[in-house]
This record gives structure tokens, C-alpha cells and sequence, in this order.
């Protein structure tokens, strides 16, 4: 009696629904090929070609995917016009692929036709080794799609995403942001190429935007930033799976193209505080101390002792100079003493 109800209790609790799942589940696990996945030591796996390096390091190589990140107008798409010509220059059968989400059909066709001319193609005038789409008015989903089935029918060697949230609804939503992602890695890996997307980074932190941007940094073999300074932009290796490559800067010619360049001389600190007390404290002018400190707080935005920094400095460096009587001045140019009301 005591054991026809055990069996009755513990059978009660099974699903005849359940059961049969569990059953398909091993069925299923055992018509795995566990080997199709197994790293096998005993074969030669050759190191990913390069598509693009900088200096002999490798930024861009097959069966991976990887990102360029900036602030908004800081010429993302100006570097990619850049790389996408100086690929189909380094072969004479590499093809580019650029997907273009954001920019209206005349700029987006603008983009396209300067890399056109940094490769001394005719601008007006379609090549197969650069085919460009514009997807602006698809929705997400069919932007997806189109994104899918373009790069499986024509296979090109390097793909540049300009704009990957537009692939999404929700940026910030963890599944749809791994699925982009393993999406791009699988792309990449079945096609033998590289993709590359931009996404803009955020205001306050320079972090790529949402969960999209954290999964795609995970996952990419190099995270480079643009980053606007004056008239150039200087290219950042902010995550690199392989050797870092040197910063360098490109700008924008009076062409309208993309061309490397060295960067703009910045002032020196010096340089910066003899314009301030040029300003400040003109010839022929004389301050107290309390005075000069008060212009230089309300002139740059500073404090008292950041102000008082500022005038410590210039006077080691001898841009202003102390007087016998406490008053401050700019040095005086030989025969001009007697001009100083003091």
C-alpha cells in the first residue's frame, strides 16, 4: 500500500508534455557535431589577412568586425571615404560595400563620389568593386534585411556600416543589441570579410551610445575614435585586439577630400599667457596685485588661486615683472622707462 502511493505521488507531478520536450531535447543533443566546434590543435588555422594596416599593424582583417566611434560632426565618414579608397587602392579586385542610414541621398551620394575621386575613378559614372545603398527610409527591420541578403549575394571583401542603430529599434535593449552583433560576427565569418560600423559616442563620456555600443566594443577587433581638433581630425586606437597603431590625423582639403596630415601646432603654455598679459597689461600700464589677479579671474572664468597661478607663472617666465614698489607691468623695451607712470 505504501508504495503504490509513493508511485502515485511521484508520477503525478510528471507532464506527459514535458516529458516528451525532454525526450526531442536529447535527441537533439545527441545529432550534435560536437568536433564542428572542438579547437583542434592538430590543424594550421593561418593568421586573418589584413585588409587595412597602419604601419605593418593589422586595423581591419577578415572574418571580423569592428568600429569607428565619434562625437557628431567629428568626420566619421570622412575617414571611412579615407580607408574605402585606400583599400581598393592596396588591390586591384578589392570590393567595398558602404551602407549609408543616416544622410539624406545627396550627401549619402556625395560620400560615394569622393571615394570615386581619391581613387581617380569618374564620379559620375557606377563601379562594381564600390557598390553603396541608401537606406535611410527602410524601417529598422527591412534595413536589417537588406544589410543580410546584400552582403551574402555579393560578397564583398570590406563592408562599412554607416550608422548600425539605425539596424535597431532599441539601442539600449540587451537582446536586440546581441543579436546585431552576433549577426555582424557571423556575416563576417561565413563571408570571409570585414565590416566595419560607426556609431557616435556620447556627450558626457566619450563611451560608445547605449548597450549596442558596449556589445559591438566587446566584440570588435578595433574600436577607433575621431576626434575633432581645429581644422584636422585626429584617429584614436581606443581598443585594439591587435598592437595598437600610432596616432594620426587627417583633414580636409580644399577639395573637399580626406587626406592624411600632421597636426596643427597647439600653442605652448607660455605662448598662451603671453597673449593673456599682452591683453591684460598692455605697455605703459601698471596693476596692483589685487587688481591684475581680479582681471585674469574675470578674463578666463577662473578662481583666485588658479588666477594666481597663472600670474606666478608669467612672472618666472618673465612675461610680467614686479616692480621696487609692488606694482606689475610688462617688461620694458630699452629707452621706454620714462614713459611708466611710476
Amino acid at each position: 500500500m505504501i508504495k503504490s502511493e509513493f508511485d502515485k505521488i511521484t508520477t503525478s507531478h510528471i507532464d506527459p508534455d514535458d516529458f516528451k520536450k525532454d525526450l526531442e531535447l536529447q535527441s537533439e543533443q545527441s545529432e550534435i557535431d560536437f568536433n564542428k566546434f572542438l579547437i583542434d590543435l592538430s590543424k594550421d588555422i593561418r593568421e586573418p589577412q589584413p585588409l587595412i594596416s597602419l604601419a605593418d599593424k593589422p586595423l581591419f582583417t577578415r572574418g571580423n568586425i569592428s568600429c569607428i566611434s565619434g562625437r557628431a560632426k567629428s568626420r566619421k565618414t570622412f575617414l571611412l571615404c579615407l580607408l574605402a579608397s585606400q583599400f581598393l587602392e592596396s588591390e586591384d579586385k578589392a570590393t567595398v560595400m558602404v551602407f549609408d542610414t543616416e544622410q539624406g541621398l545627396f550627401h549619402a551620394q556625395k560620400a560615394i563620389k569622393r571615394i570615386h575621386r581619391l581613387s581617380e575613378w569618374d564620379e559620375c559614372k557606377n563601379n562594381e568593386r564600390l557598390r553603396a545603398f541608401f537606406l535611410r527610409e527602410l524601417t529598422a527591420e527591412k534595413r536589417l534585411e537588406f544589410v543580410k541578403n546584400a552582403i551574402g549575394h555579393y560578397k564583398p571583401d570590406l563592408v562599412f556600416i554607416d550608422g548600425v542603430r539605425d539596424l535597431m529599434n532599441d539601442f539600449n535593449s540587451i537582446a536586440e543589441s546581441s543579436d546585431i552583433v552576433n549577426l555582424l560576427m557571423k556575416l563576417s565569418s561565413e563571408n570571409n570579410n570585414h565590416i566595419c560600423v560607426i556609431l557616435h559616442e556620447n556627450k558626457g563620456d566619450n563611451n560608445l551610445r547605449g548597450h549596442a555600443g558596449t556589445e559591438i566594443q566587446n566584440k570588435s577587433e578595433s574600436v577607433i575614435a575621431v576626434e575633432k581638433e581645429g581644422d584636422v581630425s585626429a584617429v584614436i586606437p581606443k581598443f585594439c585586439r591587435n598592437i595598437d597603431f600610432e596616432k594620426f590625423y587627417f583633414r580636409v582639403n580644399e577639395n573637399g577630400l580626406p587626406e592624411y596630415c600632421e597636426p596643427e601646432m597647439k600653442p605652448k603654455n607660455s605662448d598662451k599667457l603671453q597673449s593673456l598679459f599682452d591683453e591684460l597689461l598692455p605697455a605703459t600700464c601698471t596693476l596692483a596685485y589685487v587688481d591684475l589677479r581680479d582681471r585674469v579671474m574675470k578674463h578666463c572664468n577662473v578662481k583666485e588661486r588658479a588666477a594666481e597661478y597663472k600670474i606666478k607663472s608669467a612672472c618666472e617666465q618673465g612675461i610680467i615683472i614686479k616692480n621696487e614698489v609692488g606694482f606689475y607691468h610688462t617688461p620694458i623695451p630699452q629707452g621706454e622707462d620714462e614713459k611708466l607712470p611710476f
